[in-house]
């Protein structure tokens, strides 16, 4: 690349008076001391002193007599996470560990900001030429560094590249900051909608111009008698299977009709909704899990095997596939469900995550499902219940393993709709939610964007295009030629003093 008037290509070897890296090996730690910086204390252009590890005075000075950082050094991390720089801007004594290079600059007219600079242009890249390649650069080593060659400009004009890319950085993580705000206000602007949505508040106008539809109590009433229906032929085939005649009508006291529960303690609701427990909305079954897991008597057969860390994977509706399978003889071991089953994860951490499956599959005892729901109701009480996942996780907060029992399940309050109501509320969530995603998928896009500003930024100023130049400066070619000269007088100052040693020597014997 050709470089502007004024410029020139130098190695870092030209121009640093030193180049070495930290200890190569693992001092005496201390609870308090001189501190001890690794690669995992540098970060963001800055060092970190918050979290380091501490050595003896004692050590520090036996490590300074060959690494010893000042004011104004450029530190470089260079094994693990490569690539990280920070100046020195303390005068607090610290050392170094060997994941960590120390370079010195040759003159005070070598800006180590602008060498910092300098090498993350250049490794950015690299890393760019790495992502297309596949390969990955594990080890930065010091003799890499010495021959690494970057664009020296006059010093006025680096201190003018520094201050020029440091005022847009700023500008620019104050445009990040202000974005990475965004995604937790959808978060609550999403819990607000679904708080509004349960209400009644998203379809207050529907209900002005629907007065007359079917109230939810006749629909409970209709739900109610179709889960005894659906327990009924349930029963039924189940005593087919087991190969037992059905003799007479005995076998249908065994349905145990839920009860209507306790609502005066619960908000208002508009008219025509009425509130209910899932109880009388399904029945609330368990998941089981073979024992003991991994066994391959149980585990690594065609059946799907729809566990906790499947339904959470993503926030979609459905789940439509599995990973994991298990056996004929697991299968007996759990429980297996129907497609188009509703689940809600009961237990750890993820407790509360709501999923209809897309899969007939085993479910775990880390998830309960809810039977024979209508597919209209399905829709209406994921989202219902995605409200509530915070609050449902708080009500075990504390324990070792939150769990939420299946009688806490089947006690969860739901406020009911009418059928044509559940449909419009599900309608306003889903526009809302999606006008959030939008937003969202704005925001990430626009991050990336500053991300790919800040490397053209970079890379700009390195092309000699970011700040204007003067003629005015003196070139970096005689700046490059007097710390030559200035380190061949110390070389020739130091072999004067070596001849001379050896005289004496030589006189002694």
């Amino acid at each position: 690349m050709e470089l502007p008037e004024g410029w020139v290509w130098v190695t870092l070897d030209e121009i640093m008076k030193k180049i070495v890296d930290g200890t190569h090996h693992t001092p005496t730690y201390t609870t308090k001391g001189i501190p001890f910086i690794s690669v995992k204390d540098i970060r963001n252009g800055k060092i970190y002193f918050d979290d380091c590890k501490y050595i003896s005075l004692e050590e520090h000075e036996i490590l300074c007599q060959r690494c010893k950082p000042e004011l104004g050094d450029l530190l470089i991390t260079k094994s693990g996470t490569i690539g990280r720089c920070a100046v020195v801007d303390t005068k607090t004594p610290f050392s170094l560990f060997v994941s960590v290079a120390l370079l010195k600059p040759a003159s005070n007219e070598i800006s180590a900001s602008f060498i910092s600079l300098a090498f993350q242009s250049w490794f950015q890249t690299i890393n760019v030429q790495n992502d297309v390649t596949g390969s990955t650069i594990k080890n930065f080593h010091l003799i890499d560094f010495r021959r690494l060659t970057l664009p020296l400009p006059p010093f006025n004009e680096q201190k003018r590249i520094v201050a020029a890319i440091e005022s847009l950085r700023n500008r620019s993580q104050n445009a990040r900051s202000a974005l990475a705000a965004i995604p937790e206000l959808c978060d609550k602007f999403r819990q607000s909608v679904l708080a509004a949505a349960f209400r009644g508040d998203l379809t207050a106008d529907w209900r002005e111009q629907n007065p007359d539809v079917e109230p939810a109590s006749v629909l409970l009433e209709r739900i109610r008698q179709e889960r005894r229906q659906r327990w009924e032929e349930a029963e039924i085939q189940k005593l087919q299977l087991e190969g037992k005649a059905i003799r007479d009508s005995r076998w249908k006291d065994r349905y145990e009709e839920p009860e209507t529960p306790n609502d005066s303690y619960l908000s208002e609701l508009p008219q025509n909704w009425r509130w209910i427990n899932i109880d009388n909305l399904a029945f609330v079954v368990r998941g089981a899990s073979p024992r003991p897991a991994g066994n391959p008597k149980y585990f690594g057969g065609e059946v799907p095997w729809i566990t906790v860390s499947e339904i959470t994977k993503d926030e979609n509706i459905y789940l439509e596939s599995t990973s994991s399978f298990v056996t004929e003889e697991g299968k007996q071991k759990s429980r297996f469900i129907e497609e188009g089953t509703f689940l809600l994860t009961n237990s750890g951490a993820t407790l509360g995550v709501p999923k209809i499956t897309k899969v007939s599959g085993c479910i775990n005892d880390g998830s309960v499902a809810l039977l024979f729901l209508g597919e209209e109701l399905k829709i209406y009480l994921y989202y219902f219940l995605t409200s509530l996942t915070q609050s449902l996780r708080a009500i075990n907060q504390g324990a070792a393993q939150p769990n939420l029992n299946t009688t806490i399940v089947r006690n969860i309050m739901v406020p009911l709709p009418p059928l044509e109501e559940q449909q419009a509320v599900v309608k306003q969530i889903q526009t809302q939610l999606s006008t959030i995603g939008s937003v969202e998928s704005c925001v990430l896009n626009d991050l990336h964007k500053i991300d790919y500003l800040n490397c053209s930024i970079l890379a700009k100023a390195f092309r000699g295009e970011l700040v204007e130049q003067d003629p005015n400066d003196e070139p970096a070619s005689v700046l490059l030629e007097r710390i030559r000269a200035e380190r061949e007088q110390q070389t020739q100052g130091k072999a004067k003093k070596s001849g001379k040693k050896g005289q004496r020597t030589i006189k002694a014997e």
